[in-house]
């Protein structure tokens, strides 16, 4: 196991006294500013700071074996238990992953103005779409990667990964994963002998579209977004023709009639324009697969900060 200088207790206490990066529905996290490698992922059912010093100082800290080596996906390096509920850890140090959340509302908290959402979903989407191929490269060799290492998207349990478990890096000019959960999970759970759970372009896809999900209706008709989302679907399809890289063999199982199918309901409820929908699954239907790298033999449980200990 690769030994990494993690933070110490004290920086992580202190970290955690700052303001929050950010705020889901299960965890708030915080980067650690005096060791910026790192940042820490704090359970919101953590007991106030006091409480959380003495059992910081009383417990162990568990290291998490990395099989990703150098690559970032803001993933567990180490965590403290729950002395109360061993199954759940109570915080985790994670490597720090830089960029924003493509994401234009978040579960749990008040939803913008339908107006005030657009302009933000249109500024992503430009965003996403002003980036060079190579960062989409980047994302599907991720998504190969990761299937070698038998870790996935997390789709928490819906048909596509949420645009908050991927981020915008301006500095970097590319997209970073963050989130992931093994193939053998209790929940949604996918079967270890499968080749990509949802590391495919059918999940990925709803994962790079700005408000697809939380503003499906309002923004519907908005001929500026339709014609951004056709554009942004078109370099997302392009990515996988270029990087051998198709539907079958997910979660979903199935053909690739199968996964048409889901394309198409997709393309749909997108509102892509009938003459660029046919392309388009013409195209992700003859896209001939090519694994990328070994698969690993190890199965790792991967512990992270969810509720369960997946």
């Amino acid at each position: 196991m690769t030994k990494y200088l993690l933070p110490s207790k004290e920086e992580i206490l202190f970290a955690m006294s700052e303001q929050p990066l950010g705020e889901g529905a299960e965890a708030k996290v915080y980067k650690i500013h005096t060791n910026p490698k790192y940042m820490t992922r704090v359970s919101l059912d953590c007991p106030p700071l006091n409480e959380l010093a003495k059992i910081i100082n009383e417990t162990p800290m568990i290291e998490q074996k990395n099989i990703f080596g150098e690559r970032n996906f803001a993933q567990t390096l180490a965590y403290w238990k729950d002395p109360e509920n061993p199954e759940q850890p109570l915080l985790t140090i994670n490597f720090y992953c830089p960029g924003i959340s493509i994401e234009v509302h978040k579960s749990g908290r008040p939803k913008p103005d339908p107006e005030e959402a657009l302009i933000r979903t249109k500024v992503l989407s430009e965003t996403i779409l002003n980036l060079p191929d190579s960062a989409f490269d980047k994302i599907y060799d991720d998504l190969h990667f990761l299937s070698s290492r038998k870790h996935t998207l997390d789709v928490g349990g819906g048909l596509f990964t949420n645009t908050g478990n991927i981020l915008y890096s301006a500095v970097d000019n590319q997209m970073f994963i963050i989130d992931l959960q093994p193939f053998m999970a209790d929940y949604p759970g996918i079967d270890k002998n499968q080749t990509k759970g949802f590391n495919t372009p059918l999940y990925l896809t709803r994962g790079l579209m700005p408000g697809a999900y939380c503003y499906r209706n309002e923004h519907a008709q908005d001929p500026d977004l339709i014609k951004y989302r056709t554009e942004i679907l078109e370099k997302i399809i392009s990515g996988a023709e270029r990087n051998n890289l198709n539907d079958v063999g997910g979660y979903l199982r199935g053909n690739m009639d199968k996964m048409l199918g889901y394309w198409e309901a997709q393309l749909h409820i997108l509102n892509i324009p009938e003459k660029y929908s046919e392309n388009f699954l013409t195209r992700i239907g003859s896209v001939k697969d090519k694994q990328r790298y070994t698969i690993s033999k190890d199965i790792l449980t991967y512990v992270r900060v969810s509720g369960k200990d997946i």
